[in-house]
């Protein structure tokens, strides 16, 4: 048994007893909810080599789930008894409550290879539970290094462990353009490859001479998808233009500003190559964004928009002239022309749309989340223009920075005295105090950041999400209490992790 539920529940009784389980379990549940009943079967075989059995209404169970309409669609309700109930409103509710029933269970249920037992003892209890944030994000840059599906599909599996439910895939950059798209098939021909990658930081100018690439097909995406339903994960994929462009540009010269030829960039950073402001490269920026998501029906959209260079804008006089035809006085306002254009197109074919903060500063097409990175004021600034937000500040929420300041840690993005420990994402509000309460509204939840320049391998992409994944699951779940009480049980959650053969950051002596 534990205590060390990871996120901590809205309200929690213990009460006197125990119930034990044995297989096979059996559930009442409603044929609407069969099946995730049967995901939470299939992850009792693998820990525990238990099976399941669904048993009728008003049969003899261990487990009867309900449906109680009045609930929010992601809470949930557990009393743990001879009989225990579940109620919910939602198939999601019941898979955060079936998650929160694991965790009550010991190490052993989150084993990835099976260690049977003949029976598991779970605390009486009870339970009401739901989030405070309907966005509880993160973010998997596969584009400066790729990872497989199988990979991807463990991530939304650790993810749905901690109840986060969304996964935002950013599938092209400068470094490398991971999808194909058949009516451009240059961009994974050329543009998924480079030649080689730094070793170490920018500036020491090593590199390992070995190409990097790979891409994910439509059957690929189709299956992570379908993989992410099931753990009540909605994929979001990004497609950034008209900045971070090299690869594209690679693959295709005439989309770009310069004359003589480009390779995939081999540096990290931000190149200055950027999409050329022509009509062809606007058609190109819809028509591969709505490919993309044609792909993803029904999910929300992410364009970019981040880190646009106008250096060649400023220098191209076929952009001076597109900026005339316009009444633009920077160059930076063309950067709107590409937003407004994708977006445009993405909404008229039902996709909401997200980007970066940067697009602040052109016009912004209507309804457009924006995802504020460089600090929470960018957020601020969103909802008081009217705008939907999701904060990922990176001063808090990009893990692609060190774990501390421990000489010992790996390379990562930033070098000291940039640090984001467990402890200081625990510290974040999701929330600026700042904001007028009037305005919270306006955020939707928040979002972690795992950018991949410095991360190459599954193990190291565990190592920099964990604990701090498991610290910001419960920010923004909206259950956050204090460091210390959250480090007690976090000490047991790791228990978990390790049992999930996750390979994460091992916790510094209190």
């Amino acid at each position: 048994m534990t205590t060390g539920l990871i996120p901590s529940p809205r309200f929690i009784e213990y009460l006197s007893g125990v119930v034990t389980w044995r297989s096979p379990l059996r559930i009442s549940v409603d044929d609407e909810w069969r099946v995730v009943v049967e995901t939470f079967g299939v992850d009792l075989e693998r820990s525990v080599g238990w099976s399941l059995a669904i048993v009728d209404e008003g049969e003899a169970c261990d487990v009867e789930i309900l449906r109680l309409p009045e609930l929010e669609v992601e809470a949930f309700q557990i009393s743990v008894a001879e009989c225990t109930r579940v109620e919910a409103s939602s198939p999601e509710g019941v898979a955060y409550a079936l998650t929160a029933l694991r965790q009550l269970g010991p190490v052993s249920l989150w084993s990835n290879t099976p260690r049977v037992v003949e029976s598991i003892a779970l605390p009486c209890v009870v339970i009401q539970d739901g989030p405070a944030f309907s966005w509880r994000g993160v973010h998997l840059d596969v584009s400066r290094h790729f990872f497989d599906v199988d990979t991807v599909c463990r991530l939304i599996d650790l993810l749905a462990a901690h109840r986060l439910n969304r996964l935002h895939l950013h599938l092209n950059d400068d470094q490398g353009w991971r999808v194909e798209i058949p009516s451009w098939p240059r961009l994974s021909e050329i543009g998924s490859v480079r030649r080689s990658s730094p070793v170490g930081h920018e500036d020491e100018g090593i590199d390992d001479d070995t190409p990097h690439g790979g891409f994910y097909r439509a059957i690929d995406l189709e299956t992570i998808r379908r993989h992410a339903v099931t753990r009540f994960v909605q994929v979001v994929p990004e497609i950034d233009l008209p900045g971070h462009a090299q690869a594209a540009i690679a693959a295709y010269p005439e989309l770009g500003n310069a004359s003589e030829a480009l390779e995939v960039w081999t540096r990290w950073g931000i190149s200055e190559r950027v999409l050329n402001v022509s009509p062809e490269s606007l058609d190109f920026a819809e028509s591969v964004v709505l490919y993309v998501a044609s792909l993803f029906p029904g999910s929300p959209v992410h364009i970019g928009g981040d880190e646009c260079p106008t250096f060649e804008w400023d220098r191209s006089l076929d952009a001076q002239s597109v900026m005339l035809d316009h009444g633009f006085h920077e160059a930076r306002q063309l950067q709107g022309l590409f937003t407004k254009r994708m977006a445009s197109a993405l909404q008229r074919r039902g996709h909401e749309v997200l980007a970066w903060d940067e697009v602040l500063e052109a016009q912004v097409p209507a309804e457009t989340v924006i995802v504020a990175w460089r600090s929470s004021a960018n957020g601020v600034e969103a909802a008081m223009r009217g705008l939907d937000v999701v904060m990922a500040p990176m001063q808090f929420l990009y893990f692609d920075w060190l774990s501390s300041l421990r000489p010992d840690e790996p390379v990562a993005l930033a070098p000291a005295p940039y640090a984001t420990t467990w402890e200081k994402v625990y510290g974040f509000s999701v929330v600026p105090p700042e904001l007028d309460v009037a305005l919270a509204h306006h955020v939707r939840g928040a979002q972690a950041q795992l950018w991949t320049e410095y991360i190459a391998t599954r193990d190291h992409l565990d190592y920099m999400a964990f604990p701090r994944l498991a610290a910001f699951s419960e920010v923004v779940w909206g259950t956050a209490t204090t460091v210390s009480d959250f480090r007690s049980r976090l000490e047991e959650h790791v228990q978990r992790l390790g049992a999930m053969g996750v390979h994460y950051r091992p916790l510094d002596d209190a």
